[in-house]
C-alpha cells in the first residue's frame, strides 16, 4: 500500500475580483509515493507544484479526485476528510516544511527545532533534534543563536529539522 496516492486530483480557483474567472491550476494529477521513497515535484513557476502540496497538506480543497494517505492499516482521503481528520493526520502522519522559516525572534535554533515536540520535550527529543542538526551540517556553534541571524540555507536546514520532529511517515 503506498504512503500517498493522488488519483485524478484537480483544483480550480475562482477569481472573484475578475468577474468570476475560473483558473484551473491543477488537472488530473496522478502519482503514488511508496514508503521510504523520495519524490520531487518539478516544473516551471506557476505549474501547480505548491498547489499540489497544499492539497496534500489539506490547506487547499481538491475539486475532483482523491488524495489517499496511508494511516496505519487504513487510508484517509484528504480530499473528503473533515478539518479534524486533517489536523489529526498532521499530528501523526504528515509533516510539512515551508520554504520560509517563521519563528519567534531571539529563540535559539535548537529550541526552534525542538518546539514541535511540545512543552514536555524530553532529553531524548532534544538529543534527536541535535542529531538532526548534525545530519543537516548545521554547525554546533549556531545552535544557541536565533535563526534570524542565519543565512537562507541555514534557516532552511532549521526548517527541515523541525519537519522531522516528531517523526512522521510523510514529509512534504
Amino acid at each position: 500500500m503506498p504512503a500517498l496516492a493522488l488519483c485524478g486530483a484537480e483544483k480550480t480557483f475562482t477569481m472573484h475580483l475578475r468577474g468570476g474567472l475560473r483558473l484551473p491550476v491543477v488537472r488530473g494529477v496522478d502519482f503514488t509515493v511508496e514508503p521510504g521513497e523520495c519524490v520531487v515535484l518539478s516544473g516551471p513557476s506557476g505549474a501547480g507544484k505548491s498547489s499540489i502540496l497544499k492539497m496534500i497538506w489539506g490547506t487547499y480543497r481538491c475539486d475532483r479526485g482523491a488524495i489517499l494517505v496511508r494511516d496505519g492499516d487504513g487510508t484517509t482521503d484528504v480530499a473528503t476528510a473533515s478539518p479534524r481528520e486533517i489536523l489529526d493526520l498532521r499530528r501523526r502522519v504528515i509533516a510539512s516544511v515551508s520554504q520560509f522559516l517563521r519563528v519567534v525572534p531571539r529563540v535559539p535554533a535548537l529550541d526552534v527545532v525542538v518546539e514541535p515536540l511540545g512543552p514536555a520535550a524530553s532529553d531524548a527529543g532534544r538529543a534527536a533534534a541535535q542529531d538532526m542538526l548534525r545530519r543537516l551540517a548545521l554547525p554546533e556553534r549556531l545552535w544557541g543563536l536565533p535563526p534570524a541571524t542565519f543565512s537562507g540555507g541555514e534557516q532552511q536546514r532549521i526548517n527541515i529539522a523541525r519537519g522531522f520532529l516528531p517523526e512522521r511517515p510523510i514529509l512534504l
